[in-house]
């Protein structure tokens, strides 16, 4: 069975303890993936020069610009310099296994899928309690407005069809441009699918302000609304 080809972007802060070993998985995986592309979004460590030794693509922005500037920047790289089918988002933190790559490429294949993201397992314990409410409520508020059943809304392990990024066109820079995309495609009557990921947590931290990132999906919401 031949799979759609992929490529992979990686946003990456501040991800030295982890991108090395992320990178070392992926390259061994089968299928490869075609192109690789770190996009090292600001970092004062030495995020950029571990990717670099790994032989993939690297760009370094000027400043810490939010995750969803680097996505954009990696789409960009993405639709000028590979021709694969199907793009796939990871974090750098080693919560996204690339194990479950091959799960995202069988649905894609099976099902012609062009939005999937990965779901993963809410359990207190097995995720902060915190990042669990969080996920449960914006999940819950995404699928009333989209009229689809969001299963994971903060999951940043996608797969997206080639053609879906050249017509949805997010206007997000931070962490909010995830749930704009799923909003974005949802407008262009996009169906979105999921695939089972395991749900992994480490000591890496996170990047997500609780607090401020709850008020800018608030905005984020509240400037949907009013389009409708």
């Amino acid at each position: 069975m031949n799979l759609p080809s992929f490529s992979v972007i990686i946003p990456a802060f501040n991800a030295q303890d982890t991108i090395g070993a992320l990178l070392e998985q992926l390259k061994k995986k089968s299928p490869a993936a075609e192109v690789i592309f770190v996009i090292n979004d600001g970092s004062t460590d030495k995020t950029s020069q571990i990717a670099k030794s790994m032989d993939v693509r690297v760009l370094d922005l000027a400043g810490n610009m939010g995750k969803g500037h680097a996505l954009k920047k990696g789409i960009e790289l993405f639709l000028t310099e590979t021709e694969s089918d199907y793009v796939l988002f990871m974090d750098a933190d080693l919560q996204h296994p690339p194990i479950s790559i091959k799960s995202f490429l069988d649905k894609a294949n099976n099902d012609d899928s062009l939005v999937l993201i990965g779901k993963r397992t809410f359990k207190i314990g097995q995720m902060p309690f915190l990042r669990y409410l969080s996920n449960k409520i914006t999940s819950f508020i995404l699928s009333k407005i989209t009229h689809q059943n969001i299963k994971d809304s903060q999951c940043g392990f996608r797969l997206i069809k080639r053609d879906i990024l050249k017509s949805i066109n997010v206007e997000e820079e931070g962490f909010q441009y995830e749930s704009a995309f799923i909003l974005n495609c949802a407008r262009e009557n996009i169906q979105i699918d999921f695939v089972n990921i395991p749900t992994i947590y480490n000591n890496n931290g996170s990047s997500i302000s609780h607090f401020d990132d709850t008020y800018k999906f608030c905005k984020l919401i509240f400037k949907e609304i009013i389009k409708r």
